[in-house]
Order: structure tokens, then sequence, then C-alpha cells
């Protein structure tokens, strides 16, 4: 590819390509029965050139008309925007792949005789339970190429369950309760399945509690949900349009000092890592949000040479598509206290581990408000039942910024490595 393109090296000031191939197979299971099996196979290459400080961009998946496409990218770049940043051009090291050769051991008629053992056993401990499900491999290659001579490539491959059982009981009460886990490769979920059942098991009881504020726990699966509102505040491009809220605040102790954020795309066994991003520039670990203070922002090479600053390996593209900051994999810091150390001191709150509607948060502001759709009440350090048809409402900023409590122990949910947030007052609404 690199020996086409750079036939048109006079015809512009830089250009760089993508070109990303993979297969995947992902099958699904609704209602307790297998639904469908797709095998899936996608290949394609863009490519984006700057001539006279401005950008056009094209893209194909029919190979043979790469120089089509590359003449089609220079001709547009009469119509785009300005960008005067300019290509690396240290070719970054290959310091892992997130790739393992086991993704070749998945077998479809493994997968579906496993989903049904586990769909069994839901079903066995909870009869009136329906069940959907996805289990999937995916594998493929990335290949980064520009006018100052990086040409680098690299493999990846992940593995994925989700897990969702619904029940309706007999007044109409409809519980639905989600699980899921990913890996560069096949292996066993048992603890997945575990934790589903362990939240059935605890929300067949009803309990109640009154509205006003209360110690709140949220799970590592509510922080991952969470986590958004402070991460988008985190990347450049919204610094650089003005709506991020810490725009201008670099090195300032906005948070608690128990709260730290980080971005690591260099984890070697998640399928969401990679050695260097989508235009070439090495993958480093790097600290956002450092004991409370702000640290750093994810960019691509467009927003960082907006703010004049060096960009942090997280743009992030696909072969049809233009380049935008990214996060790899969020690690929220650990703190000293275990989980069950935490909730142990808690004499009446809730443990929050779904939300309905938090999506609507503001994340200018920090302000959020969600209903509860999987919730717990903590009694005397005990999970007693489900508190139901009941919502809270605060800012995340004020909280992280007050009293509160990271534990020790963490899980994985995506790409979000996080322990339990305790806050000790937020607004309930029952």
């Amino acid at each position: 590819m690199l020996d086409i393109l750079n036939n048109y090296r006079s015809a512009c000031g830089w250009f760089d390509a993508i070109y990303a191939e993979g297969e995947s197979l992902p099958i699904s299971f609704r209602n307790n029965h297998i639904y469908s099996i797709i095998g899936r196979q996608s290949s394609g290459f863009g490519i984006r050139a700057n001539k006279e400080t401005k950008t056009g961009f094209s893209y194909s998946n029919v190979p043979s008309r790469i120089n089509e496409t590359v003449r089609r990218a220079i001709s547009l770049t009469r119509f785009g925007e300005k960008e005067e940043f300019h290509v690396p051009s240290a070719v970054p090291a290959l310091q892992f792949e997130p790739y393992s050769d086991t993704i070749h051991t998945f077998s479809a008629d493994r997968e579906i005789e496993q989903a049904e053992a586990v769909i069994g056993r839901i079903v066995s401990a909870f009869p009136r339970a329906t069940v959907d499900m996805g289990v999937g491999k995916s594998a493929g290659q990335r290949r980064i190429c520009n006018s100052n001579g990086i040409d680098c490539a690299y493999r990846h491959s992940s593995y994925s369950v989700s897990i969702s059982a619904t029940l309706v009981s007999s007044d109409g009460l409809r519980l639905s309760i989600s699980e899921g886990v990913s890996s560069l490769g096949p292996g066993n979920y048992t603890n997945t399945v575990d934790r589903l059942l362990w939240k059935l098991e605890h929300a067949q009881t009803i309990r109640t509690i009154e509205s006003g504020k209360i110690p709140v726990v949220f799970t590592p699966k509510a922080c991952a949900s969470l986590v958004g509102i402070v991460a988008s505040g985190l990347s450049a491009r919204n610094v650089a349009k003005g709506i991020s809220p810490f725009a201008g605040k670099l090195g300032e102790a906005l948070f608690n000092s128990h709260f730290s954020l980080d971005d690591r795309p260099l984890i070697v066994e998640s399928p969401h890592s990679y050695p260097f991003d989508d235009e070439g520039i090495q993958a480093r670990n790097k600290t956002l949000i450092h004991n409370g203070a702000i640290a750093g922002f994810i960019s691509d090479l467009k927003y960082a040479h907006r703010l004049g600053i060096e960009p942090s390996g997280n743009g992030s593209r696909g072969y049809s598509s233009l380049p935008a900051p990214s996060f790899s994999n969020i690690v929220i810091g650990a703190g000293e206290r275990p989980f069950a150390e935490i909730i142990g001191g808690i004499k009446a709150g809730i443990l929050v581990d779904q939300f309905i509607g938090l999506g609507q948060s503001n994340t200018i502001t920090g302000h959020f408000s969600a209903n509860l759709d999987c919730a717990y009440l903590i009694l005397n350090g005990e999970i007693t039942g489900r508190v139901k048809d009941c919502m809270i409402a605060d800012n995340l900023f004020s909280l992280l910024a007050d009293d509160m409590e990271t534990s020790s122990d963490c899980l994985w949910y995506g790409s979000v490595y996080s322990p339990y947030l305790f806050f000790p007052a937020i607004n309930f609404t029952a």
C-alpha cells in the first residue's frame, strides 16, 4: 500500500492511510433458545490527504480502487477543514499485540452447548426466567502507514459473552439483570453467571427505604456507566470545543484526593488495548486524574495540535471514518477497604447496580438524575432485598469532590476496570 501511496507524495503535503480487516462470529440466544449464528467478514482502507493545510478523506473496501481513492481524497482537500498538524515520523514499537492464538479454538458447537447449560442453570434456579445471551469471537488486523515512512500493523482478537435474565412476577413487575465479560480468547465465564444469579436471588424480596439523603454504594457495573460523565470532559476534542468542565484546569484539585483515573492502552490481556493508535502514535499508559487533580487529556493529532499539547496516542477510527480521541481501558484507582467491609458499616443505604435514563445526564455540569433499574437495600451491613420505583439525583462532580471511598476490590465491565464507589449521602427519592 505504501508503495502506491508514495506515487502521490508530491501531490499533497502529507497523507496517511488505515487498513482494517476482520472476521466475527456472533451467536445469539433469545427467550432461552438459540436465535442466530451470523459469520461476518469485512475489510477496507481509508486515505487522508492534506494539501495546502486542508484535509480530504476517502475510503473504499475494493483493493483495486486504491489509486482512485487516493486521487479522490486529494481532490476533496479544497473542501476540507483547515488542519495544520503533521503526521508522525517516529515508527512506533510493537510492544505487544492484543491478540491470542486461542481465538482459533473457538467452536460454535461447544459455545452453543455451554450457553445452553448456562441457560439451563438459570432457569433451574428461576423457572419463570427468560434468558437472552450473546457469545462471539472476532479477530483481525489493523495497519497504519503515512507519507513520513511509517508502515506498521498489529493483530487483535476478542471473545465476549453477554447474559440477560428477565423475570416477570405475578403482579406484572418486570426485573431484568444483565452481566457480561470479554477477553482475548475463549474462557470460562462461570463467575459472570454466579454474579447474575446472586443478583437475581437478592432481588426476590422487595424492600423500602424513605426518601432523603442516604448512603449509596455503586457497583463496578454502575461505575462503568457513571464514569462517562467524567470521561467526557477529559477529551481534548471537548476541551477545544469549550464544552469540557475541565478546560484550563490542568493541575487543579477538583475531586477528592482518593479519586484517580487512568487511560491504559497497554494492558496486555484486554481486548480494548493497542500498541499504537490509529494515527501511528505510540500508545502509553497515562494518568488523567491524579489524587483528585486534573493531570491530562486524551487526544488525537488534530486536537492535540489545537491545544498545543503532545498527542496522547488515543486517535481512533475505522477505515470509513476520520480519527477522533477515544479512551482505551479506563482504570479507576482502588482504595484500601474491601467492598464487604464498606457496606458492613452502613446502617441503612442502597447498593446501585443498573440505571434507567442516566444518558440524559449533563456532562458539563455533572448533574445526573436516573431511575434505578436494579438496586438493593443495605440494612445493618447486609444486602436484604431489592428497592424499586425509585431514583437518585445529584451532582457527580460535587460527590467526587466531597467525602467518598473506593473499594480495594475491582471488576471489569467492558473497557472500565472499577472498584465499588461509596458516597455517604446522595439524594434518593422512593
